[in-house]
């Protein structure tokens, strides 16, 4: 996590939580003159809703515009991660034991950086990822990012065959 993102997640993460939603992560992309300030917000016990979106980009946007926080012109987006959803800090990983991800580091190991398997636990500040019978822990600080893999969607609380 960058400073910027650091400084904006003690900024608006009181006020997420207020909504009883979690701040998921904060993405900032784009050029210096003109970025994207991405939040993503999840919920703990159903999906997100247009409506969460909506109240946190109104009370996000008020914090934002009084506290300068970002002095260029940028785009606020509010969204959910998603049931693909990128798992960023080991508290990603914790709900999903025993489910399908992507794990990508910052410097290979056994000449590769992207790893697929099974998330079989999370603790003493690593992932523990099982691919083909071979059980891989991953410290938190070599972990660029993980990313779930949904091969049955009923599983992770969505919707099957969109209905």
């Amino acid at each position: 996590m960058t400073p910027k993102q650091q400084h904006l997640t003690e900024l608006l993460q009181p006020s997420v939580v207020s909504l009883g939603l979690t701040l998921w992560t904060i993405e900032i992309t784009g050029r210096v003159d003109r970025s994207t300030l991405r939040l993503v917000i999840d919920h703990s016990a159903r999906p997100v809703t247009i409506e969460d979106c909506e109240a946190v980009s109104r009370q996000v946007s008020r914090i934002l515009d009084v506290n300068d926080a970002l002095p260029e012109h940028y785009t606020l987006e509010v969204s959910s991660p998603g049931i693909e959803r990128t798992l960023h800090r080991l508290e990603h990983f914790e709900p999903f034991v025993g489910h399908q991800a992507k794990v990508k580091l910052k410097v290979p190991f056994e000449g590769r950086k992207n790893y697929l398997g099974v998330i079989v636990g999370v603790g003493n500040q690593a992932v523990l990822l099982q691919q083909g019978g071979i059980e891989y822990e991953f410290p938190a600080e070599q972990i660029e990012r993980g990313q779930l893999v949904v091969t049955d969607v009923e599983q992770v609380g969505g919707i099957k065959h969109g209905k």
